[in-house]
């Protein structure tokens, strides 16, 4: 007799977003939280505030739904609206301190830098966006909640990636990007037998990929890129 694939149970995914936190906190540890508080600027405590809170958040929503404490759920989700906003900003104003004032070679390498923050920024907001847009039903909901969370998977090992390498001979993003690709094929396997949502991670992983190509291929040395740089680093945010 067949045995048919059950759906993912993502109320049962709050352990892995705890695991995400736990390796995010031994990958910052060098850079950052093992270094004096004022070394690092505000925008740079700013943007760990609200990266932390987002992915404790992501460990809280499917534990309230396993408890069955529906209205914290929904109060936890509705502080979403202020902190996902807030997250967006952060990224935005600690990409243009990093940028702002700076030439030659130092100059060159943050644009590639910047591509990363914003590029990540934009499929954070649209998972997000589509998270809210379809609160209903659930099936959809916590299938781009889950996006959310695999936008953080570049930042956080590719600094695991740098504290065991400083100085690679060659791009870690092609490391970082196929692990969270990977990711997205397993989801889309174990998927694959649902009714709702299913077609989520397929096209989500197509967006990430048109995302993660211009930093994987060297497309970030075209005039357009480097206007858009320039004009961002101008702008009067930080």
């Amino acid at each position: 007799m067949r045995v048919m694939a059950r759906p993912i149970d993502f109320s049962r995914s709050g352990p892995y977003f705890a695991g995400l936190f736990l390796v995010a906190l031994v990958a910052f540890w060098p850079t950052y939280l093992s270094i004096a508080p004022s070394s690092s600027s505000a925008y740079t405590h700013l943007h760990a505030l609200t990266a932390a809170a987002w992915m404790l958040m992501l460990v809280a929503q499917p534990l309230a739904i396993r408890t069955r404490r529906i209205r914290l759920h929904r109060l936890i989700g509705q502080t979403s609206y202020v902190l996902a906003p807030l997250l967006l900003v952060t990224v935005v104003l600690l990409a243009h301190s990093r940028i702002r004032g700076l030439e030659g070679e130092a100059y060159g390498a943050q644009t590639y830098f910047l591509y990363l923050q914003l590029s990540l920024a934009v499929l954070f907001g649209i998972s997000y966006a589509l998270a809210i847009y379809w609160r209903r039903p659930a099936a959809l909901h916590a299938r781009f909640m889950v996006c959310t969370a695999l936008t953080l998977i570049d930042p956080v090992v590719i600094r695991l990636l740098l504290w065991a390498n400083p100085t690679p001979d060659w791009n870690y993003q092609w490391l970082t990007f196929g692990l969270t690709d990977a990711l997205f094929v397993v989801l889309i396997w174990l998927d694959r037998r649902s009714r709702i949502g299913r077609a989520v991670f397929p096209v989500m992983l197509g967006l990430f990929m048109m995302a993660q190509a211009p930093a994987l291929f060297g497309l970030l040395n075209t005039s357009a890129w480097q206007a858009f740089a320039r004009w961002f680093a101008t702008l009067p945010l930080t």
